[in-house]
């Protein structure tokens, strides 16, 4: 889990997936990415990514503002009613809801009504729509859509709902590194850079390649699916909101499906930090989609590093040493 952040202390507002803008001392944020975390922990008050929010107890406000994200769909909406109403707002409280006319408010507005929101009502503000009402004094956390998949020897349960990549089953990428990492020897506890909702490193822990896993991810809501999935498989598994690879614990193995959509200067920073770990003495093995293969050979030898590569039918597998 993130390192310490600050949870308590009076709290007037919460806003979830709101702009960074004024951010006064009794404004608490609730961050679904982490640069929203990063621009949000700017301000005086309380920043904590939405992973953490679904499973600590918070400072309550009386009120909590929402921007509905585009990407997500509907889906979420019973998630975070869920959260305002058992971590962020006193009983009686109001909240409003951010969306676009394309976001369908109209359905939303009696999706919220269903889920026991009270005046429930509506109001154009510029390029948006604001909906208002009072939350239910209780809410149930809805039924997450799961999928069963095999990583090895091994039978296991995901949690994988929401947008996140590639639900319904393992893709292509992650099982061929998968593959390749089930080859390797046993390490004490390996990183899995842009860990999704977990299945690689979960698989890899049940499958003995090591005993422990610390991961980052720059969706929040990505890491509260990883961490339930690996507390239901038994797998310990420590997360960072962060785009950064250097943020956790130099390990021995440390694996990455490299995003396949990812801007050039980006992606050399992924590499370059990736790099930086296995020259503290750890190995890597970062799958690629065939495409972009060579680009990434280039990236990694610039840093150093000797590449071996293992191909699949659509993907390669890199393996970086010192």
């Amino acid at each position: 889990m993130d390192a310490a952040l600050p949870l308590s202390g009076p709290v007037d507002q919460w806003r979830l997936g709101m702009p960074a803008e004024n951010l006064g001392a009794g404004v608490g944020t609730v961050a679904f990415t982490a640069s929203a975390l990063s621009a949000n922990r700017a301000g005086p008050g309380p920043a904590v990514p939405l992973h953490i929010a679904m499973a600590e107890e918070l400072s309550r406000a009386d009120s909590a503002l929402v921007r509905l994200p585009e990407y997500r769909g509907k889906s979420l909406v019973p998630v975070l009613s869920w959260l305002i109403v058992n971590r962020l707002v006193r009983p009686g409280s109001e909240a409003s809801w951010y969306l676009h006319k394309q976001q369908g408010p109209g359905s939303v507005a009696t999706l919220l009504t269903g889920l026991g929101w009270q005046d429930v009502r509506q109001k154009r503000e510029g390029r948006l729509v604001r909906i208002t009402g009072q939350p239910p004094h209780t809410a149930e956390l809805p039924e997450t859509k799961s999928f069963t998949d095999t990583v090895g020897s091994v039978e296991l349960d995901f949690l994988a709902d929401y947008g996140v990549f590639s639900p319904g089953h393992i893709d292509d990428g992650t099982a061929l590194l998968a593959k390749v990492a089930l080859r390797q020897e046993p390490v004490e506890v390996l990183a899995d850079i842009g860990v999704g909702y977990g299945p690689l490193a979960i698989g890899l822990v049940r499958n003995g390649v090591a005993r422990r896993a610390v991961a980052t991810d720059v969706d929040c809501l990505a890491l509260w699916l990883a961490e339930r999935n690996a507390a239901a498989n038994g797998v310990p598994l420590r997360v960072e909101c962060t785009p950064d690879p250097l943020d956790v614990e130099p390990t021995s193995l440390t694996v990455c499906n490299v995003p396949t959509h990812i801007p050039a200067d980006a992606g050399t920073a992924l590499t370059h930090a990736l790099a930086a770990r296995v020259r503290d003495g750890g190995r890597l093995l970062a799958v690629v989609h065939a495409s972009l293969e060579e680009r990434y050979v280039r990236k990694l030898a610039t840093t150093g590093v000797k590449v071996t590569r293992h191909p699949g039918a659509a993907h390669v597998v890199l393996e970086a040493t010192r």
